[in-house]
C-alpha cells in the first residue's frame, strides 16, 4: 500500500504482482490499522468515523475506531480500514471534524510494524511474516 508524504509507518515493497493485488484489492478486505493523533470534538467525530460515508462521491465502509490516550486536546485513535483510497483516513477524519496531527500505519493484514526500525530503515520480511501475508494466496 501507498503512504502519502505526511504519513509514516509500515510500507511494503514487493515485485510480487499477485501479492500486491491481494493486499490492495478491496474485495479481499485486508485490514490496514493506523494510529492517528487528532484534535477536535471527539464525541461528535467518533460516530461519524464509525459510520459509512462518502469520499468524492464514492461510498467507503465504516472504520473500526478505538480510543487511545488523550493528552490535553490531542487524542490518539486506532483506526482500521479495509479499503485504501487516497488519503482515506485523513479525509475521513476531516469529515468527522477532526484535524490529523500525525498518522502512522502499524498493521497490514496480520503483519505488524517492526517498531525496532527507525524512520527510513528497512529490512526483508522473515518467512513467518511472508506467510502472514501470503497464507490466503497459497490456498
Amino acid at each position: 500500500g501507498r503512504l502519502d508524504l505526511d504519513t509514516e509507518g509500515l510500507l511494503l515493497l514487493t515485485d510480487d504482482g499477485e501479492l500486491t493485488n491481494f493486499l490492495l484489492h478491496p474485495r479481499n478486505r485486508v485490514e490496514k490499522e493506523y494510529l492517528v493523533w487528532v484534535t477536535g470534538d471527539l464525541e461528535k467525530g467518533l460516530p461519524v468515523l464509525s459510520s459509512p460515508m462518502e469520499l468524492d462521491g464514492e461510498r467507503v465502509n465504516p472504520a473500526e475506531v478505538r480510543r487511545g490516550k488523550s493528552t490535553g486536546n490531542v487524542h490518539q485513535l486506532s483506526v482500521t480500514i479495509h479499503q485504501g483510497k487516497n488519503r482515506q483516513v485523513r479525509r475521513m477524519c476531516a469529515q468527522a471534524g477532526l484535524e490529523v496531527l500525525r498518522l502512522k500505519r502499524v498493521r497490514e493484514g496480520d503483519l505488524l510494524l517492526d517498531r525496532s526500525l527507525k524512520p527510513g530503515q528497512w529490512r526483508s520480511l522473515t518467512e513467518e511474516e511472508l506467510l502472514l501475508l501470503t497464507g490466503p494466496l497459497s490456498g
